[in-house]
């Protein structure tokens, strides 16, 4: 059991500096909740459920997040390492991305629609079967990242860089990228400029 969430239900509540190391939050629930500066090092969030709540300059690494409910979730200045968030619930998932380290992360086989990764680095991370219509990777480092059979129509990767996406393999219809980074787009279809 958590020694820093005894209870079930939090609602409008603040938590600051806290760590949790290899603790349980199975199944509780976190309505309009701020956490700053928190550190969740490979907590079990089984069945938890997050509903408007922010996460600011905090660490997450190899956390378990199997039937994890995330509606509404921002996470800014965060560290995610190994964050698996293709075995959260899919129902209502909606998240927001701004100046993280999203580092190993998996994002496969969810719908992402409109959700923004701003000026993040985003290094060796999956994205596999995803819809990521009119998401917004603006300003991000996506250093080894794999897109692969994905929706990225109406994607914003203005200003991005180190991306390397076949445009055999995704959609990538309407989507809008910046030069010179959008010449790596060429190379993988084994066009070269000169």
């Amino acid at each position: 059991m958590s020694t820093s969430f005894l209870e079930m239900n939090y609602s409008n509540e603040n938590f600051k500096e806290i760590v949790c190391e290899d603790e349980s939050l199975k199944e509780r629930s976190f309505f309009n909740c701020a956490f700053s500066t928190c550190r969740f090092d490979k907590t079990d969030f089984t069945g938890a459920e997050f509903s408007d709540c922010s996460f600011e300059h905090c660490e997450f690494s190899l956390p378990h997040l199997v039937n994890t409910s995330l509606k509404g979730v921002t996470f800014k200045n965060c560290k995610l390492v190994g964050v698996d968030f293709s075995r959260c619930s899919p129902s209502f998932l909606r998240l927001s991305f701004e100046d993280c380290l999203i580092d190993t992360c998996h994002f496969s086989y969810l719908k992402l629609k409109s959700t923004p990764f701003l000026n993040c680095v985003i290094r060796e991370t999956r994205f596999l079967e995803s819809v990521l219509e009119e998401a917004d990777f603006e300003k991000s480092d996506l250093e080894n990242t794999l897109f692969h059979q994905c929706d990225l129509k109406k994607a914003s990767f203005l200003h991005a860089k180190n991306y390397s996406i076949d445009p055999a393999t995704n959609n990538l219809k309407g989507a809008y990228f910046s030069l010179p980074e959008a010449v790596s787009l060429l190379m993988r279809l084994g066009i070269e400029l000169k």
